[in-house]
């Protein structure tokens, strides 16, 4: 690790602190307030984009499968390979974490209970019951071990990469989905594992 991503960690850890004890729950308040959640042009990007990226990964995986069983894998499809892994440790990961900290959502999805409904906000350290998971954000993990991973291996397509990972994460925090705590960690646990997966390829070539 170098001295300069070591800095941008600590930087990170930094900013999830100071929006926990300061930021959080004003924006979340502030959002509630002004219903933004009712633009729902908004859930295209916050929720249906992730979604097809999930599906596209599923078929992709069988795709690779086939073309391994003909020896007919390609440089590229290695490359996709290594996207498509990243988003899968970083799900897996994010899970793991999610159950060890058992934070309160913004508002109530599914029965759970939330800063909006219940005023409650915090975390229920080791619980994994899959109520209480808010941290990191299952989204931004997603859309960033995609995009980072993405960056390095397909530089041609950076400003795509780039465009998605805005728009994921931007629309979750403005539909108060997540904290912006949250959100910050499952970005910076999504580019850790892009930029450590893509560099596996590099390495090799």
């Amino acid at each position: 690790m170098t001295k300069k991503s070591l800095l941008l960690i600590i930087f990170g850890i930094f900013l999830i602190f100071f929006c926990y004890f300061f930021v959080d729950r004003h924006i979340v308040w502030l959002l509630h307030e002004h219903n933004s959640t009712q633009y729902t042009i908004m859930r295209f990007f916050s929720d249906d984009l992730v979604s097809f990226l999930n599906i596209s990964i599923f078929v992709f995986y069988i795709y690779y499968f086939i073309k391994l069983l003909y020896k007919k894998v390609s440089v590229t499809d290695t490359k996709f390979l290594l996207v498509a892994n990243a988003v899968l440790i970083g799900q897996f990961i994010k899970e793991i974490l999610k159950g060890i900290f058992g934070r309160y959502w913004t508002e109530t999805f599914k029965n759970n209970p939330s800063l909006i409904r219940n005023d409650l906000y915090g975390f229920n350290w080791f619980t994994f019951d899959n109520i209480n998971n808010s941290f990191p954000s299952g989204h931004a993990t997603f859309i960033f071990s995609f995009s980072v991973s993405m960056w390095i291996l397909f530089p041609k397509y950076r400003w795509l990469s780039a465009l998605l990972a805005f728009l994921v994460v931007a629309t979750q925090l403005l539909q108060y989905f997540h904290f912006a705590s949250d959100l910050i960690a499952g970005s910076m646990l999504g580019s850790i594992i892009g930029y450590y997966t893509a560099l596996t390829y590099k390495q090799k070539s």
